[in-house]
């Protein structure tokens, strides 16, 4: 009964509910930080580091500690943990009681692989965010890199995001020539893609095409199928379009399409409907590291 009494008052929080738990925080931080009341130790290497909690935060901030403490492991005074360093570790325990915890470009990569780890989703997405908010710092390389070893979904659907509005910039980094097909196609397929015109979008296509022509020919036309083909010229479609392997029918069908509307019923383009193109100029999009500054932090 008292449990469904304090969850009843929780949705009727005001300004004097926050003051109390504001004080209760900063009570817990208190007992965190003077070792008060402490019910478990945690043993982590590198370096060999004996790190103590509470088992009652650790498990309200973590499924991972929820299940852990609920364990056979779990009950003992002293855990070891080896899949997290003790840096790291001690930054994450910051997390669990004030919900911030310092995150540089030197170590966000560790935190995240770490908060994945323990199932920390408010310090994985800390994480993200300050990958995002910091891509040229930390490039888009080793933010794809990360991503991959990951497969951490808030970092993948934030550089999407962030590949969809400066994909004009993107587009001609050594970066976007390693895009595999699925995510490009993926960029290419969104009416969200930040492009000025279709044209901006077949150029970067052929220019990732080109990099490794023998090994993308199969998938080309897909791509290319992608394209809002009706809103290239006919000209356009006859010289550059047709010319790519595999893509002649598309062409064909584009302007069969654009040429005589009657036809439009009978031709099967894959998308026909404009972007919303929203494009910027260079003065107001974020640049990203490439060249030179790419390879000096590989």
């Amino acid at each position: 009964m008292a449990t469904a009494f304090t969850r009843q008052l929780l949705p009727d929080v005001n300004d004097n509910d926050l003051y109390f738990i504001k004080n209760q925080m900063n009570k817990i931080c208190d007992f965190y930080d003077e070792q008060d009341f402490i019910d478990v130790t945690f043993q982590l290497p590198n370096p060999t580091t004996m790190i103590p909690a509470h088992r009652l935060i650790l498990a309200s901030a973590s499924p991972y500690f929820n299940d852990l403490f609920k364990s056979a492991q779990g009950l003992a005074p002293v855990i070891e943990l080896n899949n997290v360093n003790s840096d790291t570790f001690e930054r994450l325990m910051t997390f669990c009681y004030t919900g911030k915890t310092l995150i540089t470009i030197d170590n966000v990569g560790a935190m995240l692989k770490a908060a994945m780890v323990l199932k920390l989703d408010g310090a994985v997405l800390s994480c993200v965010d300050y990958i995002s908010g910091h891509i040229t710092e930390y490039t888009l390389q080793r933010a794809y890199c990360l991503e991959n070893e990951t497969q951490c979904v808030p970092l993948y659907e934030k550089l999407f995001e962030y590949v969809l509005e400066n994909f004009m910039e993107v587009n001609q980094s050594t970066e976007f020539l390693s895009l595999s097909a699925e995510r490009l196609q993926a960029l290419i397929e969104s009416d969200k893609l930040n492009v000025s015109c279709e044209k901006d979008v077949f150029e970067a296509v052929k220019r990732w095409y080109e990099h490794d022509a023998e090994g993308r020919r199969q998938i080309l036309p897909d791509l290319i199928g992608s394209l809002r083909l009706n809103q290239l010229d006919t000209d356009f479609l006859l010289r550059h379009v047709q010319s790519l392997p595999g893509c002649e029918l598309l062409a064909l069908r584009a302007i069969a399409w654009t040429t005589v509307s009657t036809n439009r019923r009978m031709v099967s383009l894959k998308f026909t409907t404009p972007r919303k193109y929203v494009h910027k100029t260079s003065e107001e999009t974020t640049l990203i590291a490439v060249g030179s500054s790419v390879s000096s932090t590989n």
